[in-house]
């Protein structure tokens, strides 16, 4: 007793729908460019069976999604938003975010894994250590928040510092006398990475210390990229179930989920703010 609606008609709808939210949109990136932080992350998508990118951009309230072909520098500044934005950017370890924002920060969840990757390959004690004080240091910066706490004393995060500073250079011994591991190219370069700041580095030796310890300084910064890559869940799981067949497609489901996914965490009847969307009236402000 149901009706038969073809594709071409649900593309229709689709197209409009999409059309009737670039406001919502649009008042969705002026949000995230007044925020403190953004959680930035890009997924890999099939269009046709081309590659493309789904680019993230978020925080607890708002969510933007965008389609590109590409995932380098040039395609963030044609997409025209992050050169834009002036606070904190959370990433995960790619230089692809480096010349934006004022201050970076790595997801602590990514540096762990990586970690926990190593010492399982060579047994080293060092990575294990790194990966046990980095979630102690986590637990403690979570338990101050939760006190209504919002930084570290100088007294404790110098001796946190301190801490860190130990546990690489007895990882560096390690590393020294294993000289025969023939996998020790990947866990010399995360040492390294951990070890130095590039911005105070004369070589051109990646050193990400800064970032990877920004949440030491800053309790207003998540400590991971998390929200990231759960704003990108749903287009990760379309590719398990299908694909999208146009350009066109990706980009007004980019704009969709993007609302969906913003009227969520607002707490907001996505149903009433699709209709009230179709009735040309913004609910995001």
């Amino acid at each position: 007793g149901g009706m038969t609606i073809s594709k071409g008609t649900l593309c229709l709808w689709t197209n409009d729908i999409a059309n009737k939210l670039i406001p919502e949109t649009q008042n969705i990136e002026f949000n995230l460019l007044k925020s403190y932080y953004l959680n930035h992350d890009e997924s890999q998508i099939k269009i046709n069976g081309d590659g493309y990118n789904i680019l993230c951009a978020c925080n607890k309230l708002y969510t933007r999604l965008w389609v590109h072909k590409y995932k380098s520098q040039a395609a963030l500044r044609e997409i025209d938003f992050l050169p834009k934005f002036k606070g904190i950017i959370v990433k995960d370890g790619t230089e692809l975010y480096n010349p934006f924002g004022m201050f970076l920060a790595q997801c602590l969840s990514h540096i762990q894994r990586y970690l926990k990757g190593i010492y399982e390959n060579n047994n080293h004690i060092g990575p294990k250590k790194m990966k046990e004080f980095l979630s102690k240091c986590n637990t403690i910066r979570n338990e101050l928040i939760k006190k209504g706490i919002t930084e570290f004393s100088d007294k404790q995060y110098q001796s946190l510092i301190n801490e860190y500073d130990c546990i690489l250079d007895e990882w560096e011994q390690e590393i020294r006398k294993d000289t025969n591991n023939y996998l020790l190219d990947d866990e010399v370069k995360l040492w390294t990475r951990m070890k130095y700041d590039n911005k105070k580095m004369n070589v051109k030796i990646r050193g990400d210390r800064e970032e990877i310890l920004f949440f030491l300084k800053d309790f207003n910064v998540p400590s991971t990229n998390n929200q990231a890559e759960l704003d990108q869940r749903n287009a990760k799981m379309k590719q398990k179930t299908g694909k999208w067949r146009s350009i066109d497609g990706a980009q007004n489901y980019a704009i969709i989920r993007s609302c969906i996914n913003t009227y969520k965490k607002n707490d907001i009847n996505v149903l009433e703010a699709l209709i009230s969307s179709f009735n040309n009236k913004t609910i995001i402000v």
